[in-house]
């Protein structure tokens, strides 16, 4: 299906550990403007919060592997409708972090919407980037 898959890279100037944080240690992802509620355990609730606690988005983990990947659904607003499937994919070489996040949608968008989504990935993925690379 076209526009269904967004897909990005980043290539972040930082050892894998700290990139994994930026995700896993509150304190850094609070730095991207809230951070993940989850125990980190396949098939539990995971969702993200902004910093006062109030859910922005909502699903389940579908995998988890530390250090290398985090897998999870998405549902619709107020639904246990899964609306995409986000996956994060950690890979570090020389201690550089290769970055690539994933987001398989359940419906296509619209080209204008897709475009400003892809734009959202590649805004996001910076984000962490920078949090990273400060460390």
């Amino acid at each position: 299906m076209e526009n269904s898959i967004i897909e990005a890279t980043i290539e972040i100037n930082a050892p894998l550990n700290k990139v994994w944080s930026v995700f896993t240690n509150p304190d850094m992802t609070k730095q991207m403007g809230g951070y993940y509620d989850t125990d980190w355990k396949i098939g539990s609730s995971f969702s993200f919060r902004k910093a006062d606690g109030d859910r922005l988005t909502n699903g389940t983990l579908l995998d988890f592997q530390p250090m290398h990947l985090i897998k999870h659904d998405l549902f619709e607003p107020n639904s246990e409708i899964v609306m995409a499937v986000l996956t994060y994919e950690f890979h570090e070489k020389d201690g550089i972090t290769l970055l690539t996040g994933k987001e398989e949608l359940s419906q296509p968008l619209d080209k204008a919407t897709f475009d400003d989504a892809s734009a959202g990935w590649a805004s996001a993925l910076n984000t962490v980037k920078q949090i990273a690379e400060a460390l």
